[in-house]
């Protein structure tokens, strides 16, 4: 949950859920612009003083909801470059697209709310660079990758590819997909012109 959720006082993590998947479900049905924090308390039939006690306000809240959807509990460490980024992009998988449709409700709100887009960054971005940053070094170390990508921007490929499939396409982000792009985008960025690639390139 992002550092936005108030500290200092017994948290009841189940009540937590439960308002972040009401949250999940009215962006899926109204979208960011017309969700209140009254509609979120009202459908776990609790006072919004409940949600204000645990987040500052919408953009937080809808913010950790949307990373409750993006969970990545830990860097993979398979061995393997490509191994681990599937098993990082898989948690922009949702079989039953319900996450796609959260996302759709979310768009519109970061355009023009520079609370929300911060939010949203703490909540879901950051963390994911962190993984990334920490999946790539250790390619690094196995010389799978050179040291000297632009790690930075060669994260951002995937998430902007998934916004960009989500919300223009109003296409799914399905397991076929998060490999087409990590076989023919992300691992070519971070490989082109080392040792694995060309090695690669004198066994066809």
């Amino acid at each position: 949950m992002s550092s936005s959720a108030k500290a200092g006082r017994p948290r009841d993590a189940d009540r937590d859920r439960a308002l972040l998947v009401a949250t999940q479900d009215l962006l899926a049905e109204v979208g960011f612009d017309r969700l209140s924090i009254d509609a979120v308390a009202a459908r776990c039939g609790a006072g919004k003083t409940t949600v204000y006690r645990r987040w500052a306000g919408k953009p937080e809240l809808v913010a950790d909801a949307v990373a409750l959807l993006h969970e990545i509990a830990h860097a993979p460490d398979a061995g393997d470059l490509r191994t681990d980024l599937v098993l990082m992009a898989r948690a922009w998988h949702d079989p039953d697209s319900r996450r796609d449709a959260v996302i759709g409700g979310l768009l519109t709100g970061m355009v023009h709310d520079c609370g929300l887009r911060e939010a949203v960054n703490q909540a879901i971005s950051v963390p994911y660079k962190q993984v990334f940053a920490t999946v790539v070094s250790r390619a690094v170390e196995r010389g799978e990758v050179p040291g000297d990508r632009d790690i930075d921007l060669i994260g951002t490929i995937f998430p902007a590819i998934c916004f960009h499939r989500l919300s223009v396409m109003a296409e799914p982000i399905d397991l076929a997909f998060i490999e087409r792009v990590v076989d023919g985008v992300v691992v070519p960025a971070l490989t082109a012109g080392g040792a694995s690639s060309a090695g690669d390139a004198t066994s066809r």
